[in-house]
């Protein structure tokens, strides 16, 4: 009954997709208000009728229904609840589910909140999220369905099928399932995988907006801030999800480290970037009306990097620790891609070609906000460029091997994301603008007036590598980057004291001047806020990638194996079964720093029924650093670890919080000035006009 009701509801969830789809752009078209009414009511519909799918799968796995082949693959009677729950999206069916409810999510938000504002742009921004689920919804009711049972055949065999196949004796009704991936049976792939669905699928509602607004010609900056918390709030998920992403890699994949520029991170990383410079380019659209093409050029290469990042995740092109199994859904979602690339590029060029995305003004000078906003879209595109060669490099020149287009198949491994004059030049040019930026003014700055303003935070970054260099730190390119990430934290710091100092100046208290100022201006002040996370987060990548130390040794009981401060000390081993029926042997190990005992971790490997095997590793961690151990390999009470230093690693988990933090502070809802106060504002003969686009 319940596989039945799930293949009800999904099913006619896409039904209510399609038609919306094709009602909305038919009712546009004849202009038939009462069409495009029915349309978002249809639409509304997909987010009811999803969320039951999504429920009713949920009571499936806890409550093992292994008939259901979704429940036997990714569930078994040992596995804790939690990880039943979280299993809703521990393989490529249910995954995909989510992915349609988090959108029909979305689409229902965004139709009862933006439909008297924006009810021009509403059929289209229907048409083009409804396409997007009902795309999702084709593969998941037709390909990838959840719901599909196993079934018992006439001579034996099982065979999966979402209706009773011809000779089918009964359903199958297996006593336990086979589990969960391993990999997936940690705290940080409960919000890991929805925190990244959450931006893919945020980042959706302003692509709709911008095809809308190419659509219908109303190409000001009313999309913009239609868009403009949505954008935000899917680049907070999406930056959360990285960083879960990395915390979920350092504690459970035992290599020591958080980015391995693995093609399935970095196509999580790609839609990030062109968000980033999304965001910083809105604004002087909003601002100043220019940029109009950089804007619908950024937000639907942001789309077109989710659908392949998606892509890239289930189609089994790239390998990765994290792509689901290879399956059918591949070309379908290729040709998707290919569709929407079409049809967004043909409406932009279209635009271009007749002049209607010529900015209000062109730049008045080079040293310039605009200028520099200008300046990082640019240096965005090209490291997103580079990063997408680094990851489809191999799987592009295999297609072009075997058409024979080529002769070779090209391989780039994670040194070719590292080398100076690639990703990390651009990195250090999008940093130098994060410092200057805030510092320029709108229009035109002069090149004195911005070298004042650099004066102090260029004197104290310089101060902090002489101190380095005091403190013996040689590594050129750690000096480097040292004294460009904290510049612009100091650039960032003063030019926010300079508007609380200008407050206090007038009577008020600094932490007054501080609440006063942010409030007034929280978009601002929230970016000034992620700056300083990225400052941090910087700070913790140079430390610990440029820095980090290892060592591995086989220690018997009771000795010891050492690592800059810190001695390891082997007590013995141990085994423990978990509830899930895993079986554990865990080391217990002392942490002495010089010569102080400072912590026992016990690192282990832990068995699991499927035959799965993980060493989880255990660490002493500071804000300076985190002794990590691991266990190699075992020999009865011999054991051989792996030890890593990991200089300033927590800062990067730290500036991560900051920047969640700055995001909210921007995301904060803002009182509108009152209709007085707006038309005091006005020229005297501009007073009772309506506001333009």
């Amino acid at each position: 009954m319940i596989a039945e009701l799930g293949i009800v509801t999904t099913g006619l969830a896409f039904v209510a997709a399609a038609y919306a789809l094709v009602i909305s752009l038919a009712g546009a078209a004849l202009h038939r208000d009462s069409w495009v009414v029915s349309a978002r009511n249809a639409a509304l519909m997909t987010f009811p009728l999803l969320t039951g799918a999504n429920l009713l799968l949920i009571w499936a796995l806890l409550n093992h229904e292994f008939s259901i082949a979704y429940v036997w693959q990714t569930s078994s009677v040992d596995t804790p609840e939690q990880y039943l729950i979280t299993g809703l999206w521990g393989s490529q069916a249910g995954s995909l589910l989510f992915w349609s409810w988090l959108m029909s999510a979305f689409v229902f938000a965004t139709l009862l909140l933006n439909w008297k504002s924006q009810r021009r742009l509403m059929p289209y921004v229907i048409a083009v999220t409804m396409a997007t689920l009902g795309f999702f919804l084709i593969l998941n009711t037709f390909i990838e369905n959840p719901f599909a049972r196993y079934w018992v055949m006439a001579d034996g065999s099982v065979e999966e099928a979402v209706f009773e196949p011809s000779g089918a004796i009964q359903l199958a009704n297996p006593s336990d399932g086979q589990g969960l991936n391993a990999l997936l049976r940690h705290f940080g792939m409960v919000f890991h995988p929805p925190m990244l669905y959450l931006g893919f699928v945020g980042f959706v509602i302003p692509f709709a907006f911008a095809i809308a607004a190419l659509v219908t010609g109303q190409l000001g900056s009313n999309w913009l801030k239609a868009t403009r918390a949505w954008a935000l709030g899917a680049w907070l998920f999406l930056s959360m999800g990285l960083l879960l992403g990395g915390r979920w890699a350092y504690d459970v994949l035992g290599w020591g480290g958080y980015w391995f520029w693995d093609p399935v991170e970095n196509a999580a990383l790609l839609p990030w970037l062109t968000g980033t410079a999304f965001l910083h380019s809105a604004i002087v659209q909003e601002k100043r009306g220019m940029l109009k093409f950089w804007n619908m050029l950024l937000i639907i290469l942001t789309f077109l990097l989710v659908i392949l990042g998606t892509f890239a995740t289930r189609s089994g092109v790239v390998s990765s620790v994290h792509s689901f199994a290879e399956s059918p859904i591949g070309p379908p979602m290729f040709a998707f891609l290919a569709l929407s690339f079409l049809v967004s590029f043909g409406l932009l060029f279209w635009r271009q070609g007749r002049g209607d995305l010529r900015g209000a003004d062109e730049l008045d000078s080079l040293l310039s906000k605009e200028s520099f906003f200008l300046m990082n879209n640019w240096l965005f595109l090209a490291l997103t460029i580079l990063v997408f060669w680094g990851s489809w490099a191999e799987a592009i020149t295999t297609i072009m091997v075997d058409l024979g287009l080529r002769d070779t198949i090209i391989n780039l491994g994670s040194d070719y994301f590292e080398r100076p004059m690639g990703v990390p030049l651009l990195l250090v040019g999008i940093y130098i603008l994060m410092g200057i930026a805030p510092l320029a003014a709108w229009r035109r700055t002069t090149a004195e007036r911005l070298g004042r303003a650099m004066l102090i935070p260029f004197a104290l970054a310089a101060a902090v590598v002489v101190l380095l260099i005091v403190t013996e730190t040689t590594n050129i390119g750690a000096l480097i980057g040292y004294g460009l990430v904290v510049f612009v934290g100091f650039a960032t710091i003063v030019e926010i004291l300079r508007g609380v100092m200008a407050r206090a100046q007038r009577g008020e208290n600094v932490f007054i001047a501080l609440v006063r100022l942010v409030a007034r201006d929280q978009r601002r002040y929230g970016g000034y806020c992620i700056h300083l996370g990225m400052v941090v987060l910087g700070i913790g990548v140079i430390g610990s990638s440029m820095f980090q130390d290892t060592h591995m040794n086989t220690l018997k009981v009771g000795e010891r194996m050492t690592l800059g401060d810190y001695t390891l000390q082997h007590n013995g081993l141990f085994q423990a079964e978990a509830e899930d029926g895993r079986q554990m042997v865990i080391a217990n190990v002392t942490i002495f720093k010089n010569g102080v005992i400072v912590d026992h971790v016990r690192p282990r490997i832990d068995y699991y029924p499927s035959g799965e095997r993980m060493s989880i590793p255990g660490n002493h961690s500071t804000l300076a650093e985190d002794f990590y151990a691991r266990i190699e390999d075992m020999r009865g009470n011999t054991v051989t670890f792996r030890v890593y230093l990991n200089p300033l690693v927590n800062l990067i988990w730290l500036g991560g919080a900051i920047l969640v933090i700055g995001t909210l502070v921007g995301l904060w809802p803002q009182r509108e000035p009152s209709r007085m106060a707006q038309r005091a504002k006005l020229p005297a003969g501009m007073r009772g006009a309506p506001a333009g686009d």
